[in-house]
């Protein structure tokens, strides 16, 4: 059954691969910790600060990366972070023309909010100050998401309750889909 609440290391380690700039969207986890605060399973308070401190580790692998890698790696294996060389120009020219601000603000524009790790480290952005502006950006993010959770936790629970009416349907999808494509990749089929 899908109705079952997450644990404080489930949130922490969704959100470390989330602030790692992996499919893990903010915007999901973040809300069902405030659905499942309502139903008294977490408390809102505790999911905001492990939510946030695990965006925090995520953000600062990803730093690191950067900082110890270098360009060759993130332009070799930036796929795996959804990072093309034109994201990683644009985020370094915002990051080269506002700084910290940048590592702030981007912490509120999806798709790139992750992504603003890599300039800094690549520019060796002194780590304190990477760590106070993606402390507070991922606290007042989080803090948002967890907000609405509480906010529309009845809607949350219709879409809990059609999601585990068809999982069944969902799962065969999925998995058709996922034989289909290795099939397709590995030559096996041909169209």
């Amino acid at each position: 059954m899908i109705n079952v609440p997450p644990s404080y290391s489930i949130v922490f380690v969704l959100m470390i691969l989330e602030g790692m700039s992996l499919p893990i969207p903010s915007e999901i986890v973040m809300p069902l910790v405030g659905y499942y605060s309502t139903k008294g399973f977490l408390d809102p308070y505790a999911g905001i600060a492990v939510g946030t401190l695990g965006s925090l580790v995520g953000s600062l692998i990803d730093y690191y990366i950067a900082l110890k890698l270098g360009l060759p790696f993130l332009e070799r294996y930036g796929k795996i972070f959804k990072l093309t060389h034109d994201k990683l120009e644009s985020l370094s020219r915002w990051f080269e023309r506002y700084g910290i601000q940048s590592v702030f603000l981007f912490r509120f524009v999806p798709a790139f909010r992750a992504l603003i790790s890599f300039p800094a480290g690549l520019s060796k952005m002194r780590l304190p100050l990477f760590i106070l502006a993606t402390f507070f950006g991922h606290l007042i993010w989080d803090s948002v998401l967890v907000y609405i959770g509480i906010y529309f936790s009845s809607t949350w629970e219709s879409i809990i309750n059609i999601l585990d009416h068809y999982l069944y349907i969902i799962s065969a999808i999925v998995a058709i889909g996922i034989v289909l494509y290795i099939l397709i990749k590995g030559n096996f089929l041909k169209f």
